[in-house]
């Protein structure tokens, strides 16, 4: 299996659980759908048309990501409801300073060539959530003979499944940072991979997958299948009809 490794930068990013409404939390990692509308947006296609692609062609997606600290927006912003103009706050946080591998890897050549050529040359704006949150493009490598192996040092990334109870902390890196800092247990999502689409384009899930979200002082107990991309190893999640 051969792929690739997008390196991208952003100020800014913000990744909504589809759950959480006037309270929008940030998801630490980009889910699979998110990264597939950034290859869409690279090719120029829209979401729908995108996420055919990825699942008619069985694409693996993966991502280790990075941050400097998050925030929290305020908007203050108008609704429609029964004919009449209402005013609302919505508050959702982001991340800042965000540096993310994004990893593509699928058994036919040929659609690791058209999303690296897209990549290289991206037909519209790419961002991580919001249109704000614009992304800039710091490298794109290709990648040969992708290997599967097991290992349980996964980390600022997602795992396929729910792991809650499958984790521990890595005490020697607590011990080494610096400042007190509060340790969160892993996060897991429900979270949609496939949709049906109306005239209008609107997202109807159809079909949803538990995803574990670990982060830098979290590590597994027992070792998962990874994939090693030129030295980095994440966990991937592959799309089918």
């Amino acid at each position: 299996m051969n792929g690739m490794i997008v390196s991208i930068h952003a100020m800014t990013a913000s990744f909504r659980d589809p759950n959480t409404h006037l309270y929008q939390e940030t998801i630490l990692v980009p889910p699979p759908t998110t990264i597939v509308g950034l290859a869409g947006a690279a090719m120029g296609y829209e979401f729908k048309d995108a996420l055919k692609f990825f699942k008619e062609n069985k694409i693996s997606v993966g991502c280790i990501l990075n941050n400097n600290g998050n925030g929290k927006d305020l908007w203050n912003y108008s609704k429609i409801k029964v004919k009449e103009v209402k005013k609302a706050i919505l508050l959702r946080e982001f991340l800042y300073d965000v540096r993310a591998d994004i990893f593509f890897a699928c058994e036919d050549d040929k659609k690791i060539d058209k999303l690296y050529d897209s990549f290289c040359n991206p037909q519209y704006a790419l961002s991580l959530g919001n249109s704000d949150d614009i992304v800039k493009i710091l490298n794109v490598n290709r990648c040969n003979d992708i290997k599967m192996m097991k290992d349980k040092i996964i980390r600022d990334t997602w795992i396929a499944g729910n792991y809650i109870n499958d984790f521990e902390l890595d005490w020697e890196k607590v011990k080494s940072f610096p400042i007190k800092m509060t340790i969160k247990p892993p996060i897991v999502k429900n979270l949609p991979v496939d949709f049906n689409f109306t005239d209008n384009n609107e997202r109807i899930a159809t079909k949803f997958h538990k995803f574990t979200f670990l982060s830098d002082f979290h590590m597994l107990i027992n070792p998962v299948p990874v994939y090693d991309f030129m030295g980095k190893r994440t966990p991937l999640f592959t799309f089918e009809e």
